[in-house]
């Protein structure tokens, strides 16, 4: 393996986790995420819920299981917040773990050399979708 890497994402692993939607599943508008912003999707309720999120930049999209690599706690310890100051990396509100937006992989903190895991989604016409094998 890459010393520069010390795990990689398992593009599947969505689907095994709890309440996990099904391809195809409505998120909403485009317009419901500020632009260089992030914003949580949540399916079920309590400890088995499925929690993601999505990134946008203009019209693309990308979408993470709101998991840190590191401790398996939310990203989002402060609630609502998944970016740095600048925007321009997803951060764990937590211990301040920074990543890219295009791949999910882990530049400076604990979690680092580890990825997001990735949640495939899809702007069709400026509505989101849980994609499936086109979204990869």
């Amino acid at each position: 393996m890459n010393p520069e890497i010390a795990s990689l994402p398992n593009r599947d692993y969505w689907r095994s986790r709890p309440r996990a939607p099904a391809p195809g599943t409505p998120l909403g508008s485009l317009d419901q995420i500020a632009n260089y912003d992030a914003r949580e999707f949540v399916f079920g309720k309590g400890r088995s819920a499925f929690s993601m999120f999505v990134v946008r930049r203009d019209q693309a999209v990308w979408g993470y299981l709101n998991i840190c690599p590191h401790v398996s706690l939310p990203l989002n310890f402060r609630e609502g917040e998944f970016m740095n100051e600048t925007k321009d990396r997803i951060r764990c509100t937590m211990h301040y773990a920074e990543f890219r937006i295009e791949d999910g992989y882990c530049i400076a903190g604990a979690a680092e050399k580890c990825f997001l895991e990735p949640v495939p989604v899809v702007n069709r016409d400026g509505f989101l979708f849980i994609g499936g094998d086109e979204a990869r």
